[in-house]
């Protein structure tokens, strides 16, 4: 993953100010998302997944609600 789909799939996520909820959600400490972010630090594949996850579940809930609008 790389820099920049990290910041996109966070914002994705979380809005534009997303470090604190990144850092809960994926169980990290915040200087590590803050390494991502900025690019000094490669996203591990077990972040990269669990962000592929917590998308598909958003998308999911969000085909859902359109589905029933």
């Amino acid at each position: 993953m790389t820099q920049k789909q990290f910041q996109a799939a966070c914002a994705a996520l979380w809005g534009p100010r997303y470090q604190l909820e990144a850092t809960r959600e994926l169980g990290v400490g915040r200087s590590s998302v803050v390494r991502y972010d900025a690019g000094e630090r490669a996203v591990p594949d077990a972040i990269a997944e669990r962000l592929r996850q917590l998308l598909t579940e958003r998308g999911r809930l969000i085909n859902g609600l359109l589905v029933r609008w």
